[in-house]
């Protein structure tokens, strides 16, 4: 079964939690029903006079197994995002890097990066600011409107 230990509660959805709810109170009805039976059975006893059988407890199914998995978003709108989020404003490779990592929890390679920003520097989306040599590389400018977010961080500065 998958693993779902690296959810957050911003994976969860109404719908993924109307699903896991369902599916508990269909599994709560049916350990009802076990029970039930079993203690009906064992107010039966088949020997007269000997002692009810104990009923055995399942170890209890991590909340990360139940869980229904939410689909990552697709990579390409988390860096859109990001690009977005930089906008107005020059920012180095790394930047971005740590941008999206803030969105995603995870780090991007430096291939995927580069690879992005020409992708996006072909398509219009965004200019070299300014040329540099050496390892930090150029500076960009992102050409997207900007994130709300970033509108309202910046004007309150």
């Amino acid at each position: 079964m998958d693993s779902y230990s690296g959810m957050t509660v911003a994976d969860l959805t109404p719908d993924a939690l109307a699903r896991l709810e369902t599916k508990l109170m269909a599994d709560l009805d049916m350990v009802r029903k076990v029970r039930a039976l079993l203690e009906e059975h064992q107010m039966t006893p088949s020997v007269p006079g000997a002692a009810p059988t104990p009923i055995p407890v399942a170890p209890p199914v991590p909340v990360a197994e139940i869980l229904p998995k939410v689909p990552a978003r697709p990579r390409e709108e988390v860096m859109l995002e990001g690009l977005a989020a930089m906008a107005g404003r020059a920012f180095a490779p790394q930047d971005f890097k740590m941008k999206v990592k803030e969105l995603t929890k995870q780090q991007p390679g430096d291939k995927e990066v580069k690879t992005f920003l020409t992708r996006m520097i072909r398509k219009g989306s965004v200019v070299v600011h300014e040329e540099r040599k050496g390892r930090p590389g150029h500076l960009y400018r992102s050409l997207l409107p900007a994130a709300e977010s970033a509108a309202t961080t910046d004007g309150e500065s």
